[in-house]
């Protein structure tokens, strides 16, 4: 181990969550720490980041999270419309999902969560859709 992953690196921890399997950390801060739970959603594995403490993953977020990919489908058409008026308002034909992104992670928070799409035919931009009880509120896009 080199100098630098001694002195800022940190030893992830791993648990084993009874919905999701085996999880680990990602961030560790005093004694909150943030779980990244692997999942498929959307065609795609992807990586779900949701807080916790040493006991696992918090209980009001993993229930949002148990909800989000239970509606799977309503998810997908929730984005899908989303999108597809990012790709009207530009004057930009949309044909699917699929067509156009890469379904490329979640973040939870107490009140919803965010997927994140990738472009396909421009990689450096992401989409991030905004969910609160499963309904789309918004798009922000980083490029």
């Amino acid at each position: 181990m080199g100098f630098f992953e001694k002195l800022f690196g940190s030893k992830k921890l791993k648990t084993t969550d009874a919905d999701f399997g085996a999880i680990e950390s990602f961030s560790k801060r005093g004694t909150d720490i943030g779980w990244q739970v692997n999942q498929e959603f959307l065609g795609f594995p992807i990586e779900i980041l949701i807080a916790g403490d040493a006991n696992g993953i918090v209980s009001h977020q993993k229930q949002i999270l148990l909800d989000a990919l239970q509606q799977e489908t309503s998810i997908k058409t929730e984005a899908e419309n989303a999108l597809k008026e990012q790709f009207d308002n530009a004057e930009m034909e949309f044909i699917s999902l699929e067509k156009h992104f890469h379904t490329r992670g979640m973040s939870v928070n107490d009140t919803g969560f965010e997927l994140t799409f990738q472009e396909k035919a421009t990689p450096n931009y992401f989409f991030n859709v905004h969910f609160e009880n499963n309904k789309q509120v918004g798009v922000v896009i980083d490029g």
